[in-house]
């Protein structure tokens, strides 16, 4: 954009170089008149461009802001994410220590189970004993401590089994907070939806850098230009009254019109050359391209291949349990 007003700038300063005022209506007053007028066109300008200056400017610090709020966002749920991938890792370990832990609590249960049957037994058998040495002298005492320590034995039971229950619910709970594979593919939607954002603000970001250097641009040169006349005219009041001046007047229109071709010629090498680099970033981002599909391709065929292992671990475990 800012080669085109450069253009369009150089144009305006042949137009006015190569139209000049007819002959008839030439003169010092009318000449004069003319530059105030196109001042004044341009201060206009030059205020309108001001304000839309301010106005970026305000709009790019609040996008500065919110890019880093979003960079801030990204950097935690990073940080989430990894958390969540080591608590996957040590998913199989976890795994392997609940099933030795449910392992523990049914053989608890069982041994409680038989514990309990004896107890009664052996209650059932003092009890019986009791009744048929009422006539004779019996160890009560000692009896009363059997029945203690047998008491004490299954209250010790009880509670272990109570801790292992405690130990178990905490194990399950911290599996229950592990995502699953669902979860884990609906992260990473978000975390794809939250990098479009952020990638949307930056180019929009840009853009607007763009566009203020493109006004920047515009501003330096429309001064240029204005120096330019203010100069041509300064010059014109002090040589337009001897041919020796007329003559040196002309030399100076020549010399800069040599000038501002050569600009023109500097402007067009640097089109071109910004051409080839636009050429080049758009292989390059085709070839990103093609990379993103060539991730996505990979990243179903893993999501397809998990589905397998899952079905597959899901009849292997029928095939355990039948065998049992």
């Amino acid at each position: 954009m800012a080669e085109i007003l450069d253009e369009h700038s150089l144009k305006e300063t042949r137009n006015l170089h190569h139209d000049p005022i007819p002959k008839s209506k030439q003169t010092p007053t009318n000449l004069m008149e003319a530059l105030m007028e196109h001042n004044k066109t341009l201060d206009t300008k030059l205020e309108r461009y001001e304000v839309l200056e301010e106005e970026k400017n305000s709009q790019i610090k609040e996008m500065k802001v919110t890019v880093e709020e979003l960079r801030q966002r990204l950097k935690e749920i990073d940080e989430e994410y990894d958390e969540l991938a080591d608590a996957k890792a040590e998913d199989n370990e976890t795994s392997q220590e609940i099933q030795s832990l449910l392992a523990t609590y049914e053989r608890l249960k069982s041994d409680e189970k038989q514990f309990k049957e004896m107890c009664r037994e052996e209650l059932e058998r003092l009890q019986a004993m009791s009744a048929q040495a009422e006539d004779r002298e019996s160890p009560i005492e000692e009896l009363q401590s059997q029945l203690d320590r047998a008491r004490a034995k299954v209250e010790g039971g009880r509670r272990e089994l109570a801790s292992i229950s405690r130990d178990l619910a905490t194990i399950r709970r911290q599996i229950d907070q592990v995502p699953n594979r669902t979860e884990l593919r609906e992260y990473r939607l978000r975390f794809a939806e939250l990098y479009n954002q952020v990638s949307g603000t930056h180019r929009q970001t840009k853009q607007y850098f763009s566009l203020y250097n493109s006004l920047e641009d515009t501003k330096r040169y429309l001064e240029k230009e204005l120096s330019l006349l203010n100069s041509i005219v300064d010059s014109y009041q002090l040589s337009c009254h001897t041919q020796t001046g007329r003559e040196d007047f002309s030399r100076q229109l020549s010399s800069l019109y040599d000038t501002i071709k050569e600009s023109c010629s500097k402007v067009e090498k640097h089109h071109q050359t910004e051409k080839f680099a636009v050429a080049k970033l758009q292989q390059e981002m085709q070839g990103l391209v093609e990379d993103k599909v060539a991730y996505e391709k990979c990243l179903r065929d893993l999501e397809n291949e998990c589905k397998v292992n899952d079905q597959l671990l899901a009849a292997c475990k029928k095939l355990q349990a039948r065998k049992k």
